[in-house]
């Protein structure tokens, strides 16, 4: 369980991840944390806060999967 204070920050590759996918991720989980994203180089670099120590699971990796999964679905729709 993660504390409520913790910050967490991962680096998201933008040859995987589309920035819009990465913005609605944040807004589907922004009860459960507040991220900041922003660009460095190739990456996204995403920084949740405030993550709620009650949410079931690893509220990260699941922001994580969920925005892995976005961004299959807006890439699929370029290529449509």
């Amino acid at each position: 369980m993660t504390a409520a204070s913790e910050s967490v920050a991962v680096r998201l590759h933008s040859e995987l991840y589309a920035e819009s996918a990465i913005r609605d991720a944040a807004a589907t989980f922004e009860d459960f944390a507040k991220f900041e994203i922003r660009r460095d180089g190739e990456h996204f670099v995403v920084v949740a806060t405030d993550i709620d120590p009650e949410a079931d699971g690893d509220v990260v990796a699941e922001f994580c999967n969920f925005a892995l999964a976005n961004a299959a679905v807006v890439v699929k729709g370029e290529d449509a």
